[in-house]
């Protein structure tokens, strides 16, 4: 800037100055921590950033409190586990509500008296929305003059709106009111005020949930891995399609060294029911207090069972989340091989807390086989357990060895040589226990530092801790159960699991021509409809074995339509259909009926498990994640639908790191990454209008054209991850290019057979003879960029009916902003294909219908149905490369002029307003296998017949391998003999 002669440029110094200010004044602190492994990182806490989303004006309106009641699923507040309900809860959800139009400083607490406006006395327990209408569930609460006593009738909840309360506890204590519960009252009710209250000293309290994701992530983008162990976090009181930017997702920690269980604990050592931060809430304008609870763990499978202590999916008891499993021998049991198609009896928080302890103190018998014992049987097997395992097994052998075998230093009994025989070994099992029992007193005392700073007075001083001992995920049961808030993730367990083995069974007997046909009719396949930006079908191909979720899920929506002509068998090609049918239903953004929903998700995923041991009785066995499928009814019924907490958006996330990971000096890449995060969070925090305290203690944002400078400025917002959705409205139309503008009369453009629209400015007569512009594309109702050729369902004016169609042309009359589209109605037949199991699409007899924009409800993708028109690869395309038609060319399909098109059931994009609109013949799912239990049976049957040979035959085959490769290092070591005896006597 200084060489162009920018006038007042400051120095680079000053600029660094400058930052430094604005940085401790927004002040996201990075704080140092020490592992109880030792090991060293730096991470910015949840509260450090999660209280920045309060003083956003960009993000606290769309932050919500409060579970919600009633109406279709969309978020995780409809989820099961935030609306929840039970005294040992309720402690950990929003605790006030305040009506902050009216009476703002009036704040009603639950477990708190307060009276409704027609003098009922009542004690809210639960704040939830219902229709929009905040609510609470209480107890009422009576008067009994006999007993001069005031009763809580605890056995029954009233549903009240919470506008009819009037007075507060606080009201009610100035007028006098002093209220005697009696001693068989619950104990809360004598702790009145709310302690929160007592705290919070007049300042609204909120509680927030979060997200927490955690992988190991490679810190270069070159194909040299650089390990690190990442931990993102999202604020899920934000709803989804705000979760869905990067501009939402914060960054917590990264370690080379530190693994997740280790920076887990600094993530829960920041929040908590009873850890209460500060933050300036810019909607209210005023100072808050608020907490944040951990809600749930989306992450991979491995990480899950990282989070979970569980051995992970190749131990027998394969599943994290329930006890399914066993030995071979178990698996193949009729009733052991029914277990795996549906959840198990599930794992719980005190039984996994027990099982660690237990392995940490027989680890204490200095026995490594005995600890893998009991992990193989019980399927836990804890990270932060195994260092400490394997500490304490290390020391019982050293204390063995002196008590049992050291002449000078054993026991003074085992110098007795009389002592023979089995009292001999009953004395050395006594020591051994003896070591056992101080190995597990000297484990309570570990780490030293952490031991010495808990109270004298303190029971944990006296047992084993979790974060010290074992996970830390352990260590709060009422707001998290690892095995339970660890859901079936749809990227790593659907598009990387069931997904990928359906494209390996299918494409693993392919040959080369196969492989080209596949790849030519792939590429001819129609993507409008679909949010795909592209199908490279050759890479798909060539690389068949190396793809990732993109293009898993292309597969997933358009390869079932490319099979036929002995492409695949009958079966698998129902493993297509059927795994295309429930991909669909899992991607589903709103779910309006739960329990059919969930009723027709049954049965689709025991489609697909069945059609699986059908074609490969084991794989159920072997492949943990397709045993995971079941566990998403309850995952859902849980947390709501599955995308909510899909990990896309976070693999995403980790490009910005990898950046910050390059460009930091890799002296100390957890600092420096960390620092650098804390800073673009202070500036995405400034540009977005946030709040802050200055130096003189008063909250100040940014100036009016700072403010601006991000919604004005779409290459910032792409840089931040921010999308704007209101810019996208219903019902417009956006017109072509200055150059495309080619205005014509109705005539001239439609034809003289389509009758002009009435617009705002001309009569009937009139309408002919005005000109129009041809549009880009138009906005449906449900927000799609729907263009000519798409394919649409609309609201068809005359007949007062939805429709099928293709959209022909998009037209604006150059005087008004009245524009229509033409639109070529199809009819949906009335019966599936049979070979597809989907709608079929046939052109109808009528002119194009003339739509108003507003009146397209949304898009839907359509393929040509080429196996039934005949379509062949004959003719031939010029290929594009750098954007520009190069001479080379390459086989296409020609399409068949048939009008028979197949509405494709397997796309995600709008699938749930697909099969709302659709009749319910159409769409409802159907049982591949009738009568489950004695097909189960007998393949389970078959099991035990096939897996004890093929088990023989594999430690066969292993002993044969290493008998021959102990030959081949016996010859080696002869030859090397010998060559060295030969150099030796060369030498002589």
């Amino acid at each position: 800037m200084h060489e162009c002669n920018t006038p007042n440029v400051p120095s680079f110094t000053s600029l660094r100055k400058k930052q430094a200010g604005l940085a401790n004044d927004v002040s996201v602190k990075t704080e140092h921590h020490v592992s109880m492994q030792g090991n060293e990182f730096y991470s910015n806490g949840p509260a450090e950033t999660f209280r920045l989303d309060f003083a956003n004006p960009l993000v606290r309106p769309h932050i919500q409190f409060y579970p919600e009641l009633g109406g279709p699923v969309t978020e995780f507040r409809q989820g099961e586990k935030w609306k929840e309900y039970n005294e040992e809860t309720v402690d950990i959800n929003q605790l006030m509500w305040a009506d902050w139009i009216n009476a703002p400083h009036r704040h009603f607490y639950i477990k708190e008296l307060a009276e409704a406006d027609d003098g009922q006395l009542l004690v809210p327990m639960r704040w939830f929305q219902e229709n929009g209408v905040a609510c609470a569930d209480a107890y009422s609460v009576a008067y009994y003059p006999a007993m001069e006593k005031f009763i809580i009738h605890s056995d029954v909840l009233v549903k009240i709106e919470a506008s009819a309360l009037c007075a507060n506890y606080l009201d009610l204590q100035a007028r006098g009111f002093n209220p005697d519960f009696g001693e068989f009252a619950p104990q809360w009710a004598h702790q009145m005020p709310h302690p929160v209250r007592v705290e919070a000293e007049g300042r609204p309290t909120f509680t927030l949930r979060m997200m927490c994701w955690s992988d190991d992530v490679s810190g270069n983008k070159t194909k040299q891995f650089n390990p690190h162990t990442n931990v993102y976090l999202a604020n899920v009181n934000l709803p989804h399609d705000k979760l869905q930017q990067e501009y939402f997702i914060r960054f917590c920690s990264t370690s080379q060294h530190a693994s997740s269980s280790e920076q887990m604990e600094a993530v829960l050592a920041d929040i908590g029911e009873n850890r209460w931060h500060k933050a300036y809430d810019c909607v209210l304008g005023q100072e808050v207090l608020f907490r944040v609870i951990p809600h749930v763990l989306p992450a991979d499978n491995p990480q899950q069972a990282e989070h979970c202590s569980h051995i992970g999916g190749h131990g027998n008891n394969s599943c994290r989340q329930c006890k399914v499993g066993g030995n071979a021998s178990q698996r193949e049991s009729d009733q052991g091989y029914e277990a795996f198609f549906s959840p198990g009896s599930p794992r719980t928080h005190t039984e996994v807390v027990r099982e660690i302890k237990n392995q940490l103190f027989v680890a204490g018998l200095g026995v490594q086989d005995e600890v893998d014992a009991l992990q193989t049987a019980s399927g836990v097997k804890d990270k932060t357990a195994q260092y400490w395992i394997g500490a304490v097994i290390a020391r019982a052998r050293l204390l063995q060895t002196a008590r049992l075998s050291d002449p000078q230093t054993k026991d003074v009994r085992l110098k007795d040589r009389k002592l023979k025989g089995d009292e001999r070994k009953n004395i050395k099992q006594e020591i051994k226990r003896d070591i056992q029992r101080e190995c597990n007193e000297w484990l309570i005392q570990q780490p030293p530092s952490r031991y010495d700073a808990l109270p004298d007075d303190s029971p944990l001083r006296k047992e084993l801790r979790p974060g010290d001992h074992f996970n830390v995920l352990f260590s709060c049961p009422k707001t998290l159960n690892p095995a339970l808030d660890t859901p079936c993730e749809l990227l790593h367990t659907f598009l990387l699991g069931e997904e990928k083995y359906v494209w390996h069974k299918t494409n693993n007997e392919w040959d080369k021509k196969q492989d080209s046909v596949f790849a030519v009719r792939l590429r001819a396949s129609s993507i409008d409809g679909l949010t795909l930006s592209s199908v490279r079908s050759d890479y798909i191909v060539q690389y068949k074995n190396a793809l990732v979720g993109t293009h898993f899920k292309i597969l997933q929506q358009l390869g079932v339509f490319h099979l036929y002509d002995g492409l695949c068998s009958d079966l698998v090609l129902d493993l297509w259909k059927a795994s295309g049918e429930l991909g669909a239903m899992l991607w589903y953004h709103t779910i309006r009926n739960m329990e059919q929903y969930l009723s027709d998700l049954e049965i689709l995923i025991a489609n697909v498990l069945d059609i699986w041991v059908l074609l490969d009785p084991n794989r159920i066995l072997v492949k943990p994640k397709l045993h995971v499928l079941p566990h998403i009814i309850q995952d859902i019924r849980r947390f709501g639908p599955a995308v909510l907490y899909s990990t896309e958006i976070f693999e995403c996330w980790n490009a910005i790191f990898r950046f910050c990971s390059i460009l930091s000096n890799h002296q100390a890449p957890s600092r420096d990454i960390a620092i650098t995060l804390a800073q673009t969070e202070r500036f995405k925090h400034q540009v977005s209008g946030g709040w802050w305290r200055d130096e003189r203690g008063q909250y100040v944002c940014a100036g009016p054209r700072v403010r601006a400078f991000l919604q004005s400025n779409p290459a910032v917002q792409r840089r931040l991850g921010w999308v704007d959705s209101d810019t996208v409205v219903s019902g417009t139309v956006k017109l072509e290019t200055r150059n495309n503008q080619i205005p014509a009369p109705w005539q001239t453009a439609c034809g003289p057979t389509i009758a002009a629209p009435q617009t705002s400015v001309s009569d009937v007569n009139s309408a002919p003879t005005d000109l129009w512009t041809p549009c880009r594309y138009l906005v449906s109702q449900s927000k799609d960029i729907c263009k000519p050729g798409s394919w649409v369902f609309f609201r068809h004016v005359q007949s007062e009916s939805v429709l099928a169609g293709r959209i022909i042309k998009i037209l604006a009359p150059a005087r008004t902003c009245d524009a229509v589209a033409l639109i070529q109605q199809f009819n949906v037949l009335g019966e599936r294909d049979p070979y597809l199991n989907m709608p079929i699409l046939t052109r109808g007899d009528d002119l194009p219908s003339v739509v108003v924009p507003k009146d397209v409800l949304f898009i839907f993708n359509a393929q040509h149905d080429c196996r039934t028109a005949g379509c062949l690869p004959t003719d031939i395309e010029n290929v594009v490369q750098e954007r520009q038609t190069t001479t080379r060319t390459r086989s296409a399909v020609a399409h068949a002029p048939a009008q028979r098109f197949i509405l494709n059931m397997h796309a995600l994009h709008n699938a749930a307003l697909i099969r709302e609109t659709l009749p319910r013949a159409l769409t409802e799912p159907k049982c591949y296998v009738q009568d489950r239990l004695t097909k189960h049976h007998e393949i389970a049957a078959g099991l035990r017949v096939t897996g004890p040979l093929q088990r023989a035959q594999a430690i066969a085959k292993a002993a044969e391998t290493r008998a021959r490769n102990k030959a081949k290092g016996t010859k080696a070591s002869t030859g090397h003999g010998v060559l060295a005896s030969t150099s030796t006597s060369l030498a002589s």
